[in-house]
């Protein structure tokens, strides 16, 4: 008696890619329930006049013809720029350098895991409480920052009111925070080296800082590229800690864009030019980071 087959039985392969499938749905449920639908969401609302309780009114691109005469937009717009450069350049900078050093092995040296430790716990709090911190140390009257440079024989400074130096305080206190993950990247980049490469430099006679500008940096191109890019984009969309440390002040001068939008959602209901603010700094982001690829993956073929 002949036995028949089911004609729909599935392949190997057709259970293998299935299965695969599955093993991604979850993920793609994240991703359109958090993200797609979210920036959807987002520039559908840049397209009408709403405040959240009253009927929408559509004005098609008025909302955003209307940002650059809002109240201190080019000063925020500034702020967030140099405020990106600076957290960005010092961070990988900073961070690369405190992985050069925890990776040297040496007959003195500290129990490596607990300086890695020490340099990556700040990563752990939150950017709220990082920027609490910091606004005490820098606190003119009292403040750790202040007491150190008062030992030192000069003169307190007010951090968090002056124009110029309270950006660069909201900066070195960003960097503290995000110093920690930019090391670990550049650790494993590191440990990825070759011995080989640099005995056989040490053979060749190669100094330290031969070895260091001939084969370990050229080596660390894609570490360098994904802390640049990660750091750039954290840089552009931080809000909590730069508030936390100056609340925007002095003026607008360390007032930054992410600001401006919860002010115009939660203080003045102005959802539409909220919206459209959060559009042109995602488009902001998204080209900066397209760009910082580009050269940075270029670099790497160099190599």
């Amino acid at each position: 008696m002949k036995t028949h087959t089911s004609k729909h039985k599935l392949t190997w392969n057709q259970k293998k890619q299935l299965t695969g499938l599955l093993f991604l749905l979850p993920l793609t449920l994240f991703l359109a329930a958090f993200i797609v639908y979210p920036l959807v969401s987002v520039i559908f609302y840049s397209l009408f006049d709403w405040n959240g309780m009253s009927q929408m009114k559509f004005v098609g691109p008025d909302n955003y013809k209307l940002l650059p005469s809002t109240e201190g937009f080019w000063e925020m717009a500034k702020a967030t720029v140099i405020y990106a450069i600076g957290v960005t350049g010092l961070v990988v900078l900073c961070g690369f350098l405190v992985a050069l050093a925890l990776d040297k092995r040496g007959k003195w040296r500290v129990n490596r895991t607990l300086l890695r430790f020490f340099w990556f716990f700040p990563c752990l709090l939150s950017g709220a409480i990082v920027g609490i911190i910091w606004r005490i140390m820098f606190n003119f009257n009292g403040g750790l920052v202040n007491f150190l440079l008062n030992q030192m024989g000069i003169k307190s400074v007010n951090w968090l009111e002056t124009y110029g130096v309270t950006m660069a305080a909201i900066i070195i206190a960003s960097v503290w925070g995000q110093i920690g993950m930019c090391a670990i990247i550049f650790l494993a980049g590191l440990q990825n080296i070759p011995t080989d490469m640099l005995e056989a430099a040490d053979l060749d006679g190669a100094s330290e800082f031969q070895k260091k500008m001939k084969i370990v940096i050229p080596l660390m191109a894609p570490s360098i590229t994904i802390n640049v890019i990660t750091t750039s984009i954290a840089a552009f969309k931080a809000y909590e800690l730069p508030y936390t440390v100056s609340k925007g002040l002095p003026g607008y001068s360390t007032r930054i864009l992410t600001q401006r939008i919860y002010f115009y959602s939660f203080s003045t209901n102005k959802y539409g030019i909220a919206s459209a603010m959060s559009v042109l700094l995602v488009i902001v982001i998204t080209l900066i980071s397209l760009i910082q690829l580009y050269v940075l993956k270029k670099r790497e073929d160099i190599y």
